[in-house]
C-alpha cells in the first residue's frame, strides 16, 4: 500500500474506534449465529478488559468477583503465546501482532496488520494453554479494507492458501462493513472447546486491493495445562546381566 493508502487505513480506523452508540445490536453470522454490539457501556475493572452484555441491568462489582475467582470468560491477550503467532501474507512492517493487542491499546491506530499481494491472510494463533472460545471483536476502519468472509479452524497447524480452500471451516462469519470496534461476534462454544491453536482465514473484503485490521482480540475461558509428574524409578541392585557383565569383564582383566 502506497503512503497515501497507508494514511488512509489509519484516518479510516480512527474514525470508526472513536465512535460509540447507545444500545446493542445484533450482527448476524454466516452460519446463522450472531454477533453481540455492546456500544457506550464498559465496565472498567483495572484489568485491562470491558464486557458485551444481553438484557437486562448489570453488576460491574459481580463480573469482577467472577472474573477474579476464574468462572466467567475474560480477554485472553494474556494467554496467547505471542511469539509464534504467525500470519501468511501479511504485508512487512504490518504483521499480526500489530492488530493482536491488549484491551488497553484498542484505540491504538498507529499499527495495523495489512494483506499484501491480494485482501486475504491466513493468521495462525496459538495460546499457552487449553482456551474455551466465545467471541472475538475486531477493527478495520469502517471501509473497503475490513475483513468481509472469515473462516475458523482449530488445532491444525498445517493450513495454508494451497490447502484451506479444500476444508471445512469450524464456523465462519460474514462481517458487516461498518463493523464498530466492540462488535462480539460469536464463537459457537461446542465447537471451540479445548483449543490450542487457532487459525482465522480472511477470505475476501469489501472490495479493497487489501485487508487491514487495526484491532482482534478474543474472549474466552482459559485453563493452563497441567503437568504430569516425572516418576524417577531407582536401581536399588544390579540386575543379574548387570552382576554377570561386571564378573566378566574383571574376569577378562585378571592377569596371572
Amino acid at each position: 500500500m502506497s503512503s497515501e493508502g497507508e494514511r488512509d487505513c489509519h484516518s479510516r480506523g480512527h474514525n470508526c474506534q472513536g465512535h460509540t452508540h447507545d444500545g446493542d445490536d445484533i450482527v448476524g453470522d454466516s452460519d446463522g449465529g450472531h454477533s453481540n454490539t455492546s456500544h457506550g457501556h464498559e465496565c472498567h475493572h483495572g484489568h485491562g478488559h470491558s464486557h458485551g452484555h444481553e438484557g437486562g441491568g448489570h453488576d460491574c462489582q459481580h463480573e469482577h468477583n467472577e472474573l477474579e475467582s476464574g468462572i466467567q470468560e475474560r480477554w485472553l491477550f494474556d494467554s496467547i503465546d505471542t511469539v509464534n503467532v504467525k500470519a501468511l501474507n501479511a504485508k512487512s512492517g504490518h504483521g499480526p501482532l500489530d492488530a493482536i493487542k491488549p484491551y488497553d491499546l484498542r484505540m491504538d491506530v498507529s499499527r495495523w496488520m495489512e494483506s499484501d499481494a491480494d485482501e486475504q491472510l491466513i493468521v495462525n494463533i496459538p495460546f499457552t494453554g487449553s482456551v474455551k472460545l466465545k467471541a472475538f471483536s475486531l477493527a478495520s476502519g469502517g471501509s473497503d479494507e475490513g475483513p468481509k468472509l472469515i473462516k475458523a479452524f482449530i488445532n491444525r497447524d498445517d493450513i495454508d492458501f494451497d490447502n484451506v480452500g479444500d476444508m471445512t471451516a469450524t464456523q465462519s462469519w460474514e462481517i458487516p462493513v461498518n463493523n464498530p470496534w466492540n462488535a462480539e461476534h460469536l464463537f459457537k462454544m461446542s465447537k471451540f472447546t479445548n483449543v490450542r491453536l487457532l487459525t482465522l482465514y480472511i477470505e475476501s473484503n469489501h472490495g479493497a486491493s487489501t485487508t487491514c485490521i487495526s484491532y482482534l482480540a478474543f474472549k474466552g475461558i482459559f485453563t493452563p495445562l497441567k503437568s504430569e509428574p516425572v516418576v524417577a524409578v531407582y536401581e536399588l541392585r544390579p540386575l543379574p546381566g548387570d552382576l554377570r557383565n561386571e564378573l566378566e569383564q574383571a574376569s577378562r582383566n585378571m592377569t596371572f
